[in-house]
């Protein structure tokens, strides 16, 4: 007699999706990220190619230890020019009384964080969310991934990024309504925000726990099983 399929949290997770936290050693991020970037290194260039594994190790440093559960970054394009999107969910369980999405998204912004606008969205399997864009420093617990960890400082030489354009989505996992999922996109550029609103809230719609991969929209690119919090 087989053991019934044991419950994780899945991510999903957009095509060209390269994982940072979700690996048991650094060796196996190191052959992941190496898989995932160099096929891309003749379109980004030697310079912005090693530019991008030193944000990747950076960003690997800076979630250990953190409530980050997964965490990414895309390679896209945006007005003919390479862009690198950087995402991260987290879960977040209330334990009574009434949930409050908006001051999870604000407290979870500490004190270096802008918040430009937020409005209840519709995902599409029918749930509301709050969605919110936001302007981070890389010091803030967003911007640097987590509430312990260190700011990542740029190398010298290199152009440091003063501000990141960032959409989060708060929404409660399904049939846990006091687990709230917070997904968090950033780029660069804040004129992305509107962009990387779509892809944050596909991810936040398919995230859940269950013993099966999430259907519908996550289907579009991969799905990662990945650690979720205790109890889960």
């Amino acid at each position: 007699m087989s053991a019934p399929a044991r419950e994780r949290f899945w991510v999903p997770t957009p095509p060209g999706w390269v994982e940072i936290a979700a690996f048991d050693s650094d060796a196996r991020a190191e052959q992941h990220w190496r898989d995932m970037v160099e096929p891309a290194r003749e379109y980004l260039g030697d310079a912005r190619t090693d530019h991008l594994y030193t944000g990747l190790r950076a960003a690997r440093e800076a979630v250990a230890g953190t409530r980050i559960t997964s965490a990414g970054a895309v390679v896209t394009e945006v007005d003919d020019e390479p862009a690198v999107w950087t995402f991260s969910t987290t879960i977040e369980h209330v334990r009574s009384g009434e949930v409050n999405p908006v001051a999870l998204v604000e407290r979870s912004l500490g004190r270096t964080g802008t918040v430009e606008s937020t409005e209840d969205i519709t995902l599409v399997d029918g749930r509301t969310a709050v969605q919110s864009f936001i302007t981070l420093t890389p010091e803030s617990p967003m911007g640097r991934a987590g509430d312990d960890a260190p700011a990542v400082r740029p190398e010298a030489g290199e152009r440091p990024v003063d501000t990141l354009g960032t959409c989060v989505v708060a929404v409660a996992l399904p049939g846990r309504p006091h687990d709230l999922v917070l997904v968090t996109g950033s780029s660069p550029d804040p004129e992305h925000r509107p962009l990387l609103a779509h892809v944050v809230s596909a991810i936040a719609a398919g995230a859940h726990v269950g013993t099966e991969p999430p259907e519908g929209v996550a289907k579009a690119g991969g799905v990662l099983p990945v650690n979720g919090p205790e109890g889960a």
